[in-house]
Parts: structure tokens; C-alpha cells; sequence
């Protein structure tokens, strides 16, 4: 199918709010990690997985991490927030 120019202006536009969305989706994501690391003590990061959602990956093992949700229900249940527990409740 040959695209009419109107056709592709809208993909375009879409394309570009995308990209727009994306960005500020990480730039959040980056400000999440560094207030996670920051209230722990726990230096990582966070990052997004497709069907897992947004996770925090410490730094000591950055090839998988632990749900944010996770996180939160264990500091909601009084659990105490170190790098020990999060590395012993990793989802990947």
C-alpha cells in the first residue's frame, strides 16, 4: 500500500509522541531508582520489562531485579528494605 502524504504525517505525529512519552517514561524511571537508592541504601537502578513492569536492579547483580510493587508490599508488611532481602525476593 503506497501511503498518502496525509497518511504519513499521522504516523509521523504519532511516532513523535511516542518517542515523547518514552523519554519521559525513563526520565521518571531514572528519578524512581535514585529514590529507591537513596531511601535504602541500595545503589541500582530501575528499569522497565515487558510483562514484569517497572523493577529495581541493584547494582551487585544487574541482570534481574525485584518488582517496585514487590518492594513497596515488603516495606508495607515492616520488612527492613537491605540489600540481602531485595537480592533474596529477585523476580528474574
Amino acid at each position: 500500500m503506497v501511503l498518502t502524504p496525509s497518511q504519513i504525517r499521522a504516523i509521523k505525529a504519532a511516532w513523535l509522541k511516542a518517542e515523547k512519552a518514552e523519554e519521559v517514561a525513563q526520565t521518571l524511571a531514572s528519578n524512581l531508582g535514585k529514590t529507591i537508592s537513596r531511601i535504602t541504601g541500595v545503589p541500582g537502578t530501575v528499569d522497565h520489562l515487558q510483562g514484569d513492569g517497572l523493577g529495581f536492579t541493584p547494582f551487585s547483580n544487574d541482570d534481574t531485579h525485584i518488582g517496585v510493587g514487590d518492594l513497596i508490599r515488603l516495606a508495607e508488611s515492616g520488612e527492613d528494605i537491605t540489600e540481602d532481602l531485595i537480592l533474596s525476593n529477585l523476580a528474574l
